[in-house]
């Protein structure tokens, strides 16, 4: 795709499709008509020299092209949005709704959303911290503008940022686990998809399970796993120096990765949306580098 001059206000449209999943949906969240949603489509194809989008299909099925500029168009609008910011466009006050799973809450914050909030004290910030199963259903009902959660298939498929974690089997230094016992298990409520890698794993491997310890937070999880209660899983930002990771074998077999992503709603019209959905993006790939942990273990 060439270098284009391409107007932000078409960019604002095709993002506002792909999240709505309709052009009625898009007109009514830009404020325009059906048809302007239309004629903005066809400008834009234009412009991309190429099909964006495949028709008749729902839910909006992008083409490689359209993926690419998708991915540009965020881009450009959450920088337009800090742009807006900076030069006082967007005066009073401007509210985010934000959920974040509870064991991602801490790097977020501390990686920048309150310096955002410093920066431009017309924002403010409305946090929501629990099982991604729960902001998940809070952000299709419209409560949360922007979530950062475990993608369950529920989620739309045009996440503004996706990655995968690898869980880990891991426990304290000085856990032994007695081939007599059923394993015990540090997990989050049901519903969690850690907790689900877990059980299926040791179900395949006919071995018995009860869970032990259960929170809805990592800090619970992390001092139980240090205190020795028993097994969980998790990932490496979330270790510590007091834990070890249990060497995989026919039992303790690797978990299915999870993929984890930053979903918004309503970007193109809201560009103090856009602007903490840029920080946020900025935050998670800080907080993604690759750390190290010692040798992994044998559980026994």
């Amino acid at each position: 795709m060439k270098a284009l001059d391409i107007p932000t206000d078409l960019l604002r449209t095709l993002v506002a499709v792909i999240d709505c999943q309709s052009y009625t949906r898009a007109a009514k969240v830009l404020g325009c008509s059906q048809p302007t949603v239309s004629l903005h489509m066809q400008r834009l194809q234009r412009h991309a020299q190429g099909k964006l989008m495949l028709r008749q299909r729902k839910p909006v099925e992008l083409t490689p092209l359209g993926t690419q500029l998708a991915g540009y168009a965020r881009q450009i609008l959450a920088l337009h949005g800090e742009l807006a910011y900076l030069t006082g466009e967007n005066a009073g006050s401007q509210t985010v709704r934000v959920g974040l799973p509870t064991d991602y809450a801490t790097a977020a914050l501390q990686s920048g959303l309150m310096a955002l909030c410093r920066t431009h004290p017309e924002l403010s910030l409305e946090y929501r911290c629990a099982l991604s199963q729960s902001i998940t259903l809070d952000f299709e009902s419209g409560d949360l503008d922007i979530v950062v959660a475990i993608d369950q298939g529920n989620l739309p498929p045009h996440g503004s940022q996706t990655w995968t974690v690898q869980p880990l089997w891991v426990t304290s230094r000085s856990f032994k686990l007695s081939s007599e016992r059923s394993v015990p298990l540090i997990a989050h409520p049901e519903g969690c998809e850690y907790r689900l890698r877990m059980t299926e794993v040791l179900d395949a491997a006919d071995l018995a399970w009860h869970v032990i310890y259960e929170s809805p937070f990592i800090q619970g999880l992390q001092d139980a796993v240090e205190s020795g209660l028993g097994i969980s899983a998790l990932t490496l930002p979330t270790l510590t120096q007091r834990m070890k990771e249990l060497r995989q074998n026919a039992d303790f077999a690797p978990m299915r990765p999870i993929t984890v992503g930053i979903f918004s709603r309503n970007t193109p019209a809201r560009p103090e949306v856009s602007l903490v959905l840029n920080h946020l993006q900025q935050a998670f790939k800080a907080t993604r580098a690759p750390a190290s942990l010692n040798q992994p273990s044998n559980p026994k």
